[in-house]
């Protein structure tokens, strides 16, 4: 019998599809080859597609409270789509700012274009242009020759039949009224690399970042998450890395300088990749490359394998100099990052949507004992049951896709405090099918087993798109444990409407995401200072109540260029979604100190709760971006 929900989070954006359609961490055109080795379907199975920003919405407020005098709301602009989670990024350059679209609602209806010359005034002017199915969430603008270019990454959101547009665009925003396009970069302009008919679907660009390298030459990073297990052989090699440098010296024919990734560093390759999977997460992907300042260095966040830091004094040959690593038991999940104290110290953002940890027990039979799994990314969290826990009787209702006959209903044992749980092979349609399926023959839970040809690896379900979501918790378990589940040797022992060991799945509060703060003297062996979380992010009275992770980093910069760190300022700016803006003193980098916070005093009437993305300090202010409501400029206001 169904547990009353305390909470239902809200639904949680897709980051991979089900089987059969296409595998997990696979985008669309490249076909689920069941035949592929063990090891390049766990390499697949270990990734995450271009897409790896799983939110886990909530019904809080995220508050407006608490003592912030030192920061005030100078103007702010409300963009559509309003209030659908759908604005990504910030950046700022000269009188202007620019507000990507991120993939939730997916409008896909381009990178706004902001006059900010009166601050108090913000006026959207135009916009870039619009690609179906796309998000278009990180940009960066710079001058080249006698043009301001803006740089965009884009990619396929992944939530339609529809196939979005990826790459690197590219912009002449010299008048910003009316930004003509350049060219787009992906995967189609290196056939030498990419050899498939559907080399355009490569090259998606989660992040980027500009420079303009000792050389003279200006040059893009883009981070194209799981581009390398998804394009390495059968043993994981000779793919084409997760980092893409591109020579945008003349923007209107960028071209391909060279590209990393871990799979075929020799220093690392696949035993590192695999080895540092961990916490709910667990995925080796790049989703974040950041250059110093003068060109030599980039930072690229590796997710579960850390921070790693590069040499590009030779941009044609990237290598390895150094990388942060987790302790074991620790979540991982490096997004972004910053420097400061003339790049003596490295501050990394580990973004974790993952605030509980998914304890999984088959409760009864021969084979009771804890198992992993992965709770699903648009199911109702186990957390949010009145037990936080899922548990009660399992039934087998095969693959559950559309156009099978109907599962049989759902027993029902009359416990309030149990579930009856539907069991699903993986394979042919979406997850969300499943539990679609699995719900309306009356089941309170649902478990999807992966298929014998993907063995035990672990993903993290999403939805298909489709409305309404199913109000179901749900889990995802490996192949053998799915055997385990009902006692048999393989599938073959499997049959329709077959009754299960209870199962028992609760969640443990283990955190969101937090700041490191690195001595990265010597880059070769960075070491951990400190670490610096706001009240929310461990208090699991609040879990549920917003979304209480850090998301990007930015210093203040002491000099004329305001991106990246200098020795001349020690104030760290963090947007920290539900937590607005966090602003830290970090003369002291083994003790960072809180001296001003904003949560939403002083928005509009009528703005909702805030839910920020990202704040970038430009000239005298502060440009922050929010998914629901747009673009607010602050000014921070120092005591000193």
């Amino acid at each position: 019998m169904k547990k009353v929900v305390l909470l239902a989070a809200g639904v949680a954006a897709v980051l991979v599809l089900a089987g059969g359609a296409g595998a997990v961490g696979v985008p669309k055109g490249v076909p689920d080859d069941p035949g592929v080795s063990n090891q390049k379907a766990f390499l697949l199975e270990a990734g995450g597609f271009s897409h790896v920003e799983p939110y886990r919405g909530s019904t809080g407020s995220g508050g407006r409270g608490g003592n912030d005098d030192s920061l005030k709301v100078v103007g702010s602009l409300r963009l559509d789509p309003s209030n659908v989670e759908v604005h990504g990024d910030v950046a700022g350059y000269k009188k202007l700012a620019f507000v990507g679209k991120w993939r939730g609602a997916c409008p896909g209806t381009g990178v706004d274009i902001i006059d900010i010359s009166k601050p108090k005034r913000p006026m959207k002017i135009s916009d870039t242009a619009d690609y179906a199915d796309t998000s278009m969430e990180d940009m960066q603008a710079i001058r080249i020759g006698r043009r301001d270019i803006l740089a965009i990454g884009l990619q396929d959101c992944g939530a339609s039949a529809t196939e979005g547009a990826v790459g690197l665009e590219l912009y002449d925003i010299t008048n910003p009224r009316n930004p003509v396009f350049l060219s787009l970069f992906n995967g189609a302009d290196f056939p030498q690399i990419f050899a498939s008919p559907t080399d355009e679907a490569h090259g998606h660009v989660h992040e980027l970042d500009v420079a303009k390298l000792p050389d003279g030459r200006t040059v893009a990073a883009l981070s194209s998450p799981d581009s390398e297990a998804i394009t390495s052989d059968f043993d994981g090699f000779n793919g084409v890395g997760d980092l893409i440098l591109v020579d945008i010296s003349n923007p209107a024919n960028p071209t391909f300088l060279s590209e990393y990734g871990v799979l075929d560093d020799p220093t690392l390759g696949v035993p590192f990749y695999l080895s540092v999977l961990q916490g709910g997460d667990a995925r080796t992907l790049l989703h974040s490359p950041r250059f110093n300042k003068k060109g030599t260095r980039l930072y690229l966040s590796y997710w579960d394998a850390g921070v790693l830091i590069l040499n590009i004094t030779d941009p044609a040959h990237p290598s390895l100099v150094g990388r942060t690593a987790y302790d074991v038991g620790v979540e991982g999940n490096a997004h972004s990052t910053d420097t400061a104290k003339r790049e003596k110290i490295l501050i990394q953002a580990d973004e974790d949507f993952s605030p509980f940890e998914t304890i999984f027990n088959i409760a009864s039979g021969p084979n009771a004992g804890a198992y992993p799994a992965a709770e699903g990314a648009f199911t109702v969290p186990i957390a949010a049951l009145a037990d936080r826990s899922m548990n009660g009787s399992t039934t087998f209702i095969g693959l559950a896709c559309p156009g099978d006959p109907a599962p049989p209903a759902a027993p029902d044992d009359g416990n309030p405090l149990t579930e009856e749980i539907a069991v699903a092979m993986r394979g042919v349609c979406f997850f969300q099918d499943k539990a679609e399926a699995a719900e309306a023959a009356g089941y309170d839970g649902f478990v999807v087993m992966n298929d014998a040809a993907r063995g035990d690896a672990l993903v993290l379900m999403g939805p298909s798109g489709s409305t309404p979501i199913p109000e179901l918790p749900g889990i995802f378990v490996g192949h053998s444990t799915g055997l385990k589940i009902f006692n048999v040797a393989d599938a073959t022992g499997l049959g329709i409407g077959m009754t299960g060991a209870s199962l028992a799945a609760t969640a443990q509060f283990n955190g969101w995401g937090y700041l490191r703060f690195f001595d990265i003297s010597n880059p070769a062996n960075p070491v951990q200072l400190s670490t610096f979380a706001t009240p929310n992010t461990n208090n699991e009275a609040v879990a549920l109540d917003g979304t209480w992770s850090v998301h990007n980093p930015e210093m203040l910069s002491g000099g004329a260029d305001d991106r990246g760190a200098d020795e001349g300022s020690n104030i760290l700016y963090a947007s920290w979604y539900s937590d607005g803006v966090r602003v830290l003193d970090i003369k002291r980098p083994a003790r960072p100190r809180e001296i001003a916070s904003w949560t939403g005093q002083g928005a509009p009437a009528g703005a909702p709760p805030v839910n920020i993305w990202s704040v970038v300090p430009h000239n005298d202010l502060l440009l922050v971006s929010d998914r629901n409501f747009g673009l607010y400029i602050l000014k921070h206001k120092r005591d000193d």
